[in-house]
């Protein structure tokens, strides 16, 4: 189970606050957050457990605590097998390649962070807050509940891909490079798609966006509409205060983070020239139009054609090859 109610872990007053209490919560979700890392046995050792590495700074003494309580720990039926290791013996490490790497001490440098995890192409895991922003794959959310949170620019650059259920139950980091890209994604899908003139109330009826379970998202997409137009029509972004009905959306964008469930966002706009769009690859299978996904390192669109089709919309053919099709990528 990923999620935790902080009155089962500590005084939600200085939960966050603490190092300590971080260690303690991080021990509990590194075997869960290893567990979601596909093709994991390529890390099984002879004995069939999973080494991981406990790396520390400075004094050593509480990090060798540590490994008892990690090995009392199972990973999809596999012990660990925990070793201890300075940053800077981690650094010239070449021994078998862990399964995870355990962060035991504050303030390790953001390059070390993102070199652990690319050249031994393993899982880093830090419970120390704002680790994850550094260059740890994978860390700690603090709110009314404690989640992981996952870096997942950084897991692509390691080679690490996780199981679906983790993603969609973890936070997710993203760099304001990265939202801002999504961002410019949506606005350009103005100038390739074209709307039935019956998805507006006038010729000069503005092209709205609407977008549930990302502010930062909404943030950076309202900068960059400001002042934009397509064929006469403003491009305009629906503020949360307008409370405004889905289906009088143009574009609806729904985060995986959104509180709305994808079935019942979908069921609402079924039918109408709604653009349906999100940022897990399961939209697009599920009757939503475009997902933008990351392949190679970049955003890429899937997209469902037939599906915006019934509804009238019309994809420029250059956006459709610069895709991927679905159904058809159903088959590869």
């Amino acid at each position: 189970m990923l999620l935790a109610p902080l009155d089962a872990l500590g005084n939600p007053q200085t939960l966050w606050r603490e190092d300590e209490q971080r260690m303690q919560l991080g021990l509990k979700l590194f075997p869960v957050s290893i567990g979601a890392v596909e093709s994991l046995e390529t890390a099984l050792g002879p004995d069939g457990r999973l080494l991981v590495l406990v790396v520390h700074e400075g004094a050593k003494p509480p990090a060798l605590q540590l490994p008892a309580q990690l090995e009392s720990a199972k990973v999809r039926g596999h012990g660990l097998r925990a070793k201890v290791l300075s940053a800077a013996e981690l650094d010239a490490y070449s021994g078998p390649r862990p399964g995870g790497i355990f962060i035991a001490s504050v303030g390790l440098s953001p390059d070390r962070l993102r070199a652990w995890s690319e050249r031994q192409r393993a899982l880093v895991f830090s419970p120390f807050d704002g680790a994850v922003e550094a260059g740890a794959v994978v860390g700690l959310h603090v709110a009314d509940r404690v989640l992981p949170i996952v870096n997942l620019t950084q897991a692509e650059r390691s080679g690490i891909r996780f199981r679906p259920y983790f993603l969609e139950e973890a936070r997710h980091y993203e760099p304001f490079d990265e939202i801002d890209r999504r961002a410019d994604f949506l606005r350009n899908f103005a100038f390739f798609i074209q709307w039935p003139a019956a998805a507006f109330d006038s010729a000069s009826a503005p092209l709205r966006y609407c977008v549930l379970g990302n502010p930062q998202l909404s943030s950076s997409l309202r900068r960059m509409l400001t002042g934009e137009q397509v064929a006469g029509r403003p491009l305009q972004l629906a503020s949360p205060q307008e409370q405004t009905p889905w289906r009088r959306c143009h574009v609806l964008y729904l985060d995986r983070r959104a509180t709305e469930s994808m079935s019942s966002v979908l069921a609402e706009v079924a039918g109408a020239p709604v653009l349906t769009v999100g940022d897990t690859e399961r939209l697009v299978h599920a009757g939503g139009m475009v997902s933008l996904v990351r392949e190679d390192g970049r955003l890429h669109a899937m997209i469902d054609h037939e599906a915006a089709t019934r509804t009238g919309i019309r994809i420029s053919s250059k956006l459709l090859r610069l895709s991927t099709l679905v159904p058809k990528s159903r088959t590869r």
